[in-house]
């Protein structure tokens, strides 16, 4: 099982998500930024290692939120998913505490678009969530 640790940043009710695209299918997935668990590395230091990686964002107060394990479809080939959610506060980038949404960028280089999406599931206006019930644990959180 793959291990993964996300971050949530809330803005009233909405979340900052990235828009990824499986590059097997095409299929666009909204997911919150973060990354894998490194060997050796707990869920905190790797969503840590990620948001400074990738988005030149460092937590300053995070918190642990749980765990949601799933399943998803990714490059061809279904992944089983830990994903460890952490939820940190905007106000720890200027750009984020604006409302701005900063470009992600990958390990690879590529350039990934972020949006402030609404925590209430907008139905089939919006891209699907990964991992796919993060709505109903952001809604179960208030």
């Amino acid at each position: 099982m793959r291990q993964a640790a996300l971050c949530v940043f809330r803005r009233g009710d909405a979340f900052l998500v990235a828009e990824i695209r499986d590059p097997h299918t095409g299929i666009v997935l909204h997911r919150p930024p973060g990354g894998g668990v490194e060997d050796g590395e707990s869920p905190e230091q790797a969503v840590r290692r990620e948001l400074q990686e990738e988005l030149d964002i460092t937590l300053t107060d995070i918190r642990a939120l749980g765990v949601i394990n799933h399943v998803w479809h990714w490059n061809g080939r279904a992944v089983a998913e830990r994903a460890w959610m952490f939820l940190a506060r905007p106000s720890d980038d200027a750009r984020l505490n604006r409302g701005e949404t900063p470009e992600l960028i990958e390990a690879t280089g590529e350039r990934v678009r972020t949006l402030w999406r609404p925590i209430q599931d907008p139905g089939e206006t919006m891209p699907p969530l990964c991992p796919p019930k993060l709505s109903e644990f952001l809604e179960s959180l208030r």
